[in-house]
């Protein structure tokens, strides 16, 4: 079996690839960060329907779904929601379109 050879990268290109662009889009794509009982969601379009027992988030690219009990919005803008409560399980759904 044929070993890799690692390839060598100058101090200069290893800087070069340090502080390079990151991707196109990659500060608006869709971030949940969850801590304990509170979770929070970047970048998300519009709330489709929302109850205390479930949030559903229209994002880019589908639909997040957030189901739990005594769910409450704490905090609320045009890019990040916080929620509070016991967060049961969550689902993603490619097509924004359905529900």
């Amino acid at each position: 079996m044929a070993r890799k050879r690692r390839q060598h990268i100058s101090p200069t290109g290893w800087f070069q690839r340090l502080f390079r662009q990151p991707p196109a889009n990659f500060y608006g794509r869709t971030s949940v960060y969850l801590s304990g009982s509170i979770l929070e969601i970047e970048h998300f379009r519009r709330i489709r329907s929302y109850d205390e027992g479930e949030l559903c988030l229209e994002l880019g690219k589908g639909l997040l779904t957030i189901y739990g009990s005594q769910l409450k919005i704490t905090a609320l803008s045009t890019q990040r929601i916080t929620l509070r409560g016991e967060i049961l399980r969550t689902e993603f759904s490619r097509d924004a379109t359905s529900r």
